[in-house]
């Protein structure tokens, strides 16, 4: 039941290397003016949920009132802003609609954990599961298109 910031909370700069172009301007964009801000959101709400789950794990009615009171409107919050984001190039959009899904689909995990916790349903517990592993596979995806990206478009991306 483990969440992995994204590369939001790697990525802290996108730097300019060689000529301009669209897609490399709207990289720099959304790397540097976009996404950064929302890393601090993506971050907090992920060390909310470790905060409660694995070997934080204290209790179920912990766990759950933990989540639904903190993480999930702490996730609710990123996400909303992170889908205000409007990259301009098409290449950019779609990476950063990919990005929207996986973390959507973590959010699903997450509200199913509170269903597994209220029914105690530990076959839930392994959708649920499978989601967040689903999500973080999306998000590594996310994250290796976005590098070939920056690397096609001559932008050169720094920890």
């Amino acid at each position: 039941m483990k969440l992995k910031a994204t590369v939001l909370g790697v990525v802290l700069l996108a730097i300019l290397s060689g000529c301009s172009d669209p897609v490399q301007d709207d990289l720099l964009n959304y790397i540097n003016e976009e996404m950064q801000p929302l890393a601090v959101l993506e971050e907090e709400a992920i060390a909310e949920y470790d905060s409660v789950t694995g070997n934080n794990y204290v209790d179920d009615m912990t766990t759950y009132v933990h989540i639904e009171e903190v993480v999930i409107p702490l996730y609710r919050d990123f996400i909303d802003q992170l889908e205000a984001v409007d990259p301009k190039t098409s290449e950019v959009q779609e990476l950063h609609e990919n990005y929207i899904a996986a973390v959507n689909l973590q959010e699903s995990a997450m509200i199913k954990i509170l269903a597994a916790i209220d029914q105690q349903d530990y076959d839930m517990v392994a959708e649920a599961n499978n989601m967040l592993a689903a999500g973080r596979a999306g998000i590594r995806s996310f994250t290796n298109e976005l590098e070939i990206l920056a690397d096609e478009h001559n932008v050169e991306m720094t920890e």
